[in-house]
């Protein structure tokens, strides 16, 4: 089952992500579920602190369309620094440039637990630099001015209440 998208600011999104120990049916359940999520929005990654779950797991997209998870990932290398227009699921609705690299060696684990490392260029680092930014408690725009994050800070503050009020009227219907 789908769950909301945490929008930013909100504190789990910067706190850096607990690390995955358990293996078990249960991050299987969280996978999917980031899964359904991260496709509902229409994401090309989704981290599991979007959703409000503090694991150190997130789903990347490939330029295929297809998807797979990394669980620990350490990123190794970097190289080629690039600045690339970038946007997110939890700060809808906005895209600034941001600075990444080209190229990155990437380790991480699979659902089972099994090590894997990857090297990756173009987009797929892209989106792998931006979700392990969250699983270490960052966001896009972290790097970006303080003029132009206190802008989408503003932004992003009214749609957390509109996102409230709509929910205080869908809960008060239910009564």
């Amino acid at each position: 089952m789908a769950r909301d998208i945490v929008i930013w600011p909100n504190k789990v999104l910067n706190t850096p992500t607990k690390p995955v120990t358990d293996f078990s049916e249960k991050l299987t359940s969280l996978l999917d579920e980031m899964l359904e999520s991260m496709k509902e929005a229409e994401g090309i990654g989704i981290a599991a602190n979007q959703i409000g779950v503090s694991l150190r797991c997130s789903w990347v997209g490939r330029e295929d369309g297809t998807f797979f998870e990394i669980i620990n990932p350490q990123i190794l290398e970097k190289s080629g620094p690039v600045t690339l227009e970038e946007g997110c699921l939890s700060v809808p609705d906005q895209y600034e440039k941001t600075p990444r690299f080209h190229k990155v060696k990437v380790k991480y684990q699979d659902r089972v637990g099994e090590w894997h490392e990857l090297e990756a260029e173009g987009r797929l680092a892209h989106v792998l630099q931006h979700e392990i930014d969250h699983l270490d408690g960052h966001v896009f725009v972290d790097h970006l001015s303080n003029l132009k994050r206190s802008l989408i800070l503003e932004k992003m503050k009214k749609l957390q209440k509109m996102m409230s009020r709509r929910k205080e009227a869908k809960d008060a219907k239910k009564e």
